[in-house]
């Protein structure tokens, strides 16, 4: 049973897949993390970098965005400044969000997709689905596509269109060559930047997840955004049913989904064999990482390690559609001695693959055993739109010792040796305080020799160590500040 969970109560939207009774899938949609994927907007050529043979352009956003050259229609391999120059305007669509650390990618090919079709105004080119492996079939329609094209036009014809007429793909093809139209004289008569069609996500997205999986149920918990779904013509030719969630409890908390999204984003998930896996995000890559963990089989070694290593390809590929993660993934599975199991675990992934709605790629073992992944990314991961660096730790999920903040406090009060000042006045947390004075405060007594000052203590409460000077002074001054440490 496949079943659809919408929320749109309040400003976060969100949408969850369930499939026989597990999570799939997470989409929240966030004002601030909205993803502009298909968005169309009328730029201004902000810088144009031939060294990279593309250019920003500039579309109303904090960050200019980025266009290569082979993004450009009938491009011809020419160089970026052969083709558009700074101040240029054009008529671009978003293909990729941006990032913390990278600008969102665009194309001048701007697409249009349909049910049947997906409409490219300057595209060029006619393509058929593959999934349509009937070559007189495809001869057929593909002469009927060239009979009806504009120039210039482009068309990809869905593996829906073989099973339509060609009224109704023709219809569908004049509606959404009608909208591109009213975006060009949009845009030619106001000024850029300006975003000139914009999707709706939450919307599109549930459309497309109702596509995928064919059948279910859909719970929402408003009527109005129910009903609207209800009117869709794609939600009546469909085999899903719409139910109106009426209690008071949350949508996502009635059916169990909060604490399922809170697990998504921690770095541990335990496998039902009493294994697990590590998930920790890079700036170039996400890694996962397969422990034994609390399973030590039934049998032998090596049958212990291969159903870990099962169980952690499923969870792993689970976890990648939950978390929406993508880019450069690499997996750390357990080392395997045969070839045969390498092989198993690998057409695993490779089954696993074919259930995500993102392309995927199953790249292989690296020659040290290391599983390469490819997942293409359209939009922000679940950990990006719920989550901010840590201010602490600055991301790196990891904080100084306290033995740390001492040593850096002891070097800092050594800068202090030459001052005329009395006594020192320091801030430290416990941990530090008692690293920082040693056992039985045998270094401090050292210390304050060495320096030829005493050292008087503010100790504050953090949830991580600290050690820091504050001022050096006279010593009544700053006794009634801290706590001083009398000699034993």
């Amino acid at each position: 049973m496949n079943t659809l969970i919408v929320s749109v109560k309040g400003r976060e939207k969100r949408l969850a897949v369930i499939k026989n009774g597990l999570a799939d899938q997470f989409h929240i949609f966030q004002p601030s993390h909205t993803s502009r994927v298909g968005f169309i907007y009328y730029g201004i050529v902000s810088k144009v970098e031939k060294g990279m043979n593309a250019c920003f352009v500039n579309i109303g956003l904090k960050q200019n965005a980025y266009l290569h050259r082979n993004d450009l229609p009938n491009h011809q391999n020419k160089p970026i400044n052969e083709l558009v120059h700074q101040g240029q305007k054009l008529i671009v669509q978003v293909t990729k969000d941006g990032s913390e650390m990278k600008a969102p990618r665009l194309t001048a090919m701007i697409e249009w997709p349909g049910e049947l079709l997906v409409y490219l105004p300057l595209g060029g080119y006619t393509a058929l689905s593959k999934k349509v492996e009937d070559e007189k079939k495809r001869r057929e329609w593909m002469k009927w596509v060239e009979d009806h094209k504009q120039e210039k036009e482009g068309v990809i014809l869905r593996t829906a269109a073989f099973h339509s007429s060609k009224e109704a793909l023709l219809a569908e093809w004049k509606w959404l060559r009608a909208e591109h139209e009213k975006i060009i004289k949009r845009a030619m008569g106001t000024g850029a930047p300006v975003l000139l069609m914009e999707k709706q996500q939450l919307k599109e997205e549930l459309f497309v997840q109702m596509t995928a999986l064919g059948q279910g149920e859909l719970i929402c918990d408003e009527l109005e955004f129910l009903s609207t779904i209800k009117q869709d013509f794609r939600f009546k030719k469909s085999n899903w049913t719409a139910v109106f969630h009426s209690n008071d409890e949350d949508v996502f908390a009635g059916y169990g989904l909060e604490e399922a999204a809170e697990v998504s984003l921690k770095r541990r998930i335990w496998l039902p064999s009493g294994g697990f896996i590590v998930i920790d995000r890079t700036e170039a890559m996400t890694v996962i990482d397969v422990n034994t963990g609390k399973f030590t089989g039934k049998s032998n070694q090596q049958q212990t390690v291969l159903l870990t290593n099962k169980e952690a390809a499923a969870e792993s590929a689970r976890q990648l559609r939950l978390r929406d993660i993508s880019g450069i993934i690499l997996i750390d599975f357990i080392d395997m001695v045969s070839a045969a199991d390498q092989q198993e675990i690998e057409n695993q992934l490779i089954q696993a693959a074919k259930k995500d709605a993102k392309q995927i790629s199953i790249r292989g073992f690296t020659s040290l055993g290391l599983m390469q992944i490819t997942r293409k990314k359209t939009k922000p991961s679940l950990i990006e739109t719920l989550t901010v660096p840590c201010h602490t730790c600055q991301g790196t999920g990891r904080v100084i010792s306290a033995e740390t903040a001492a040593f850096q406090l002891e070097r800092k009060l050594f800068e202090w040796e030459r001052d005329a000042s009395e006594a020192v006045l320091v801030e430290v947390t416990p941990d530090v305080l008692a690293a920082f004075a040693g056992e039985k405060n045998e270094y401090h007594e050292k210390l304050e020799k060495w320096l030829h000052k005493k050292i008087v203590y503010r100790v504050i409460q953090e949830n991580v160590p600290i050690g820091r000077f504050v001022r050096g002074g006279a010593y009544e001054e700053l006794a009634a500040k801290g706590t001083v440490i009398k000699r034993s």
